[in-house]
């Protein structure tokens, strides 16, 4: 049975760049241990739907959830025909769209909306996936996957938007800091087939620990967006992206040394350190992972695939190699794919 391939890769940033210096003084940090998330954070700046002269922390709820919207339609729709573009098709040629998000809640949902903006067929079938967090890609890929196994002959288009900046929160929580300095907005996409150039994702898994699932997710006080993030997350994220290489690893008879590449969430400094001592792997194959962190932040769903669109763009695979992609999210989960050229 065919294969489904990675046909192309493409991001989207909003057009505001800001320092951690910008963010910590928008946000009226003065205390020492709050401006070290940022100082300390590996970040050197991020992306967001936020004009430098609307950058202020007293937004309503519903100028919050406009500008979740605004930014999660230009930027799934940006990224989406930069995909398209680099795959070669038009948006007629795709049969499955898939998108997802955890940040913009939208009905009718992302997926209606790229249908007419792309000017997809009206045949075209789709699906949308929600509030799965930072590893949400992940699942939309298994999604992709799935139906291009069942139909060999369609070509899927993914979208992953995330408008984190829509989640900021200010109170005394020290978790509330932390979110504010590490996560960020941003979009990426990918086209999939069974045909043409591109790795193959050879199959995909899902680790689930529902023991954890109040380690990290969002609430909602006075219907505005909060994040929580346990400090537990940097050890069972680590430990739990561990176990996914593991499982994706046994699934063809791998070995460690026989993975070339490693497409990790950029989840945040602790994570990718933990996660390059648990796995043993040196500085230069975690070098993707923590440029994207460095320069993007974190920008959940979307981020993995800015960490794949980097990888592909800087290494030369060549046929017989074999990479990993391992996104983390709420619940908690790991979903991970195992990649070959």
């Amino acid at each position: 049975m065919p294969t489904p391939k990675i046909t192309a890769v493409a991001t989207a940033t909003p057009p505001h760049r800001y320092t951690q210096a910008d963010i910590m003084d928008a946000a009226g940090y003065t205390d020492a241990q709050r401006r070290a998330f940022f100082e300390r954070s590996d970040i050197e700046s991020r992306y967001l739907w936020i004009p430098r002269e609307r950058l202020r922390p007293d937004e309503s709820v519903d100028e919050l959830a406009a500008r979740a919207r605004d930014g999660a339609l230009a930027l799934s729709e940006t990224a989406a025909r930069r995909a398209l573009e680099r795959a070669g098709w038009q948006a007629a040629d795709v049969d499955f769209v898939v998108t997802t998000t955890c940040t913009a809640r939208l009905t009718p949902s992302v997926d209606a909306h790229l249908v007419g903006r792309l000017g997809c067929r009206p045949d075209v079938q789709r699906a949308h996936i929600g509030d799965t967090g930072c590893a949400s890609a992940m699942v939309a890929l298994q999604q992709a996957w799935n139906h291009l196994r069942a139909f060999p002959s369609h070509r899927a288009l993914l979208v992953s938007v995330e408008i984190c900046s829509a989640a900021y929160f200010l109170d005394d929580r020290l978790e509330s800091a932390v979110a504010n300095a590490i996560f960020a907005d941003g979009a990426g996409a990918l086209a999939l087939s069974t045909e043409g150039p591109g790795p193959r994702v050879v199959t995909h898994r899902t680790l689930f620990r529902p023991e954890h699932l109040d380690a990290m997710g969002f609430e909602y006080p006075g219907g505005r967006p909060r994040v929580i993030l346990s400090k537990d997350v940097r050890r069972i994220g680590a430990t739990m992206l561990g176990e996914m290489v593991r499982v994706l690893m046994d699934a063809q008879g791998l070995k460690r040394e026989d993975v070339r590449y490693w497409v990790l969430h950029s989840a945040g400094r602790r994570v990718l350190d933990r996660a390059r001592t648990l796995l043993e792997l040196d500085d230069a194959v975690m070098r993707h992972s923590r440029s994207v962190l460095r320069r993007y932040g974190n920008m959940s769903s979307a981020t993995i695939l800015f960490v794949l669109e980097e990888m592909l763009r800087e290494e030369s695979p060549v046929p017989g190699e074999w990479g990993v992609m391992v996104g983390l999210g709420p619940g908690f989960a790991a979903e991970g794919a195992l990649l070959s050229w």
